[in-house]
């Protein structure tokens, strides 16, 4: 199955299993079918997660947890083999001793070492915790006979389930304590949650929750703040209540100790103040904070991933200490907002790359539709051409035209931009246009390139530059002329006695300087003579061991298939390299196009 295929089908199954948590009322149904089809998707069989519990203290599945769901457990740990579960586990140790931090971890499973009765071949398991802001409420374990029955697409939608069933969790403990206590503010909290998830708006889901948690707690104003565009500054991005909008001024705060809510960014702990007129203990300030009149104060970090992604403030224009209830509840809406901030933001970032993919992959046919479309048929000679950028657009790029005037004249060019992606594009697109309107004006190759520099360096405003190998090829002799302006010299590979050569000629690279001075030279093709034009993504096309292809390798490749066709050779060159490179993700453009005169 393609990844784009595999990518769709986790999501919708992730998609599934949030919306059954998300629906039940019976957090251990919703629990059991998460599990069984997220050992599905893994490609696994068995699994279990285990849930903390105060209360559990026989021992049963370890001290301080209880077994909530199992899938297709290995006969030596059935439910009913009271021995095979007494003790504590190793994921169970790492989370009591706050050493399960990651999103996944890899365990050596002491039961699964240990279990008495039927053989298995079970031996580790990764391991999520079940996280709701800095609480984790569970783990989620995934057995496999080693590690590397886990695939990283697999680990990503193990961490992605374990983070949803610790927001389902969360939500049920909301929904405990909205039945035991508390029943109008508890109520009002849940509706928070399920509002915040539902919001697909940044700005309008921090500008309801400031509403909402001021008039929640009776405060006067409260706050958002996130990290900003400069360097150690946070900016406010939504606010409620304040007597001059901070979101409106545009004002920002140091994201350092010194500030209240830096401070709180850097210890991960609230900050609360009764009076910050007569204790405040942080040192900075602003003449714009003072007519506000704030007295009582408090701010609790927005945690998502175990970093805080910003802060949430409140502040009263009179005294007041929040009490425990009220932190608590402040703690649990600021962690409830983190999980949507960033759930939001994710989903906008997914949709901005989206976008952006969809606009390459239309300038990829826009700049795949400058190339020729295919190589001409001349009675006499042979073209074959390869072109494969390393992103979805390149820098790289080859043409060939007819010569104003004489339809046996051809114009030959082969450039490589500098750099990667976009810029690279859109710089080989200008000077794709300059060359080619250059040469149809009918001068020498020398003086195309040198009139190309000139337009380059006057039209284009980056700093980018590119090498380029242009030549003219009469049809009727073989006569080819040509100019280098700093790119890889072509090959030369002489029928009669199968020797390569180097078409040598003085230059330097297009863009970079006004006045340069390229060299002309001139060669005669027999028949069965080959011109090979390449980039050096040929070249230095690097394998697992860094090493690269190399001009020896190449030589070699031509020399091999002298008596062949030029889409032959051009076949046989682009199967050494990847041959050569193997897996090893491509870094270059490489372009490849092939002249040959017929025998």
């Amino acid at each position: 199955m393609s990844s784009h295929k595999t990518l769709v089908k986790n999501l919708t199954s992730l998609n599934q299993i949030v919306e059954s948590l998300n629906k039940t009322d019976d957090i251990g149904q919703a629990l059991d079918f998460a599990l069984t089809r997220l050992i599905e998707l893994m490609g696994l069989e068995s699994g279990w997660i285990f849930l903390k519990d105060a209360e559990a203290q026989t021992r049963w599945a370890g001290k301080g947890y209880v077994l909530a769901a199992q899938h297709n457990l290995p006969p030596a740990l059935g439910v009913n083999r009271a021995r095979a579960w007494k003790g504590t586990c190793e994921c169970q140790s790492l989370c009591n001793k706050g050493r399960l931090n990651g999103a996944y971890n890899e365990v050596y499973c002491s039961r699964l070492r240990n279990a008495p009765g039927d053989r298995h071949n079970l031996l580790v398991h990764a391991s999520a915790p079940l996280r709701s802001g800095d609480n984790i409420l569970g783990i989620l374990n995934v057995a496999a006979e080693d590690w590397d029955a886990f695939s990283e697409e697999s680990l990503i939608l193990l961490a992605n389930v374990g983070s949803q069933i610790g927001i389902a969790l969360e939500r049920a403990r909301l929904y405990e304590l909205l039945k035991e206590r508390r029943i109008h503010e508890q109520a009002v909290l849940l509706e928070l949650s399920n509002q915040l998830l539902s919001r697909s708006d940044l700005d309008d889901l921090m500008n309801f929750l400031v509403e909402r948690v001021s008039r929640l707690l009776d405060v006067d104003a409260s706050a958002i703040l996130l990290p900003g565009e400069k360097q150690g500054m946070l900016r406010f991005c939504a606010a409620w209540g304040w007597y001059d909008n901070p979101v409106l001024a545009r004002r920002e705060i140091p994201s350092n100790p010194d500030s209240s809510s830096g401070l709180v960014m850097s210890t991960l702990e609230a900050l609360v103040v009764e009076d910050c007129s007569v204790n405040d203990p942080t040192s900075w300030t602003a003449e714009w904070l003072t007519p506000e009149n704030f007295r009582g104060h408090a701010i609790v970090p927005l945690v998502a991933e175990e970093h805080a992604i910003g802060v949430l403030m409140i502040d009263c224009r009179l005294p007041r200490l929040l009490n425990e209830d009220e932190l608590r509840l402040l703690h649990l809406m600021a962690n409830q907002a983190a999980i949507a901030i960033e759930k939001v933001r994710l989903h906008q970032e997914e949709i901005t790359r989206q976008r952006l993919e969809d606009e390459l992959e239309v300038g990829q046919q826009i700049q795949l539709s400058l190339l020729p479309e295919c190589c001409p048929e001349i009675d006499g000679w042979e073209f074959a051409a390869f072109y494969k950028a390393a992103r979805l657009v390149g820098g790289d790029f080859y043409d060939y035209f007819e010569l104003a005037g004489d339809p046996m004249q051809l114009g030959l060019v082969i450039a490589d931009a500098s750099g990667k992606g976009v810029p690279a594009a859109l710089f080989m697109a200008l000077s794709r246009s300059l060359i080619r309107t250059k040469s149809m004006t009918g001068r020498h190759p020398a003086a195309v390139l040198t009139r190309a520099n000139r337009l380059i360096l006057n039209d284009s405003r980056s700093k980018l530059f590119l090498t380029a190998f242009y030549a003219t090829l009469d049809l009727r002799t073989g006569w080819l002329a040509y100019a280098n302006g700093g790119h890889n010299y072509p090959l030369w590979l002489r029928a009669e006695s199968g020797e390569v050569t180097e078409l040598v000629a003085r230059g330097i690279v297009l863009g970079a300087f006004n006045d340069i001075t390229l060299e002309e030279k001139e060669i005669t093709m027999a028949p069965g003579d080959f011109i090979i034009l390449y980039t050096d993504g040929v070249t230095e096309a690097i394998n697992q061991k860094e090493e690269m292809f190399g001009e020896e390798r190449f030589i070699k490749t031509i020399e091999a298939n002298t008596n062949t066709s030029a889409e032959k050779m051009m076949e046989a060159i682009v199967e050494a390299v990847h041959e050569f490179t193997g897996d090893t993700p491509q870094a270059d453009d490489l372009t490849l196009f092939i002249v040959k005169r017929q025998l």
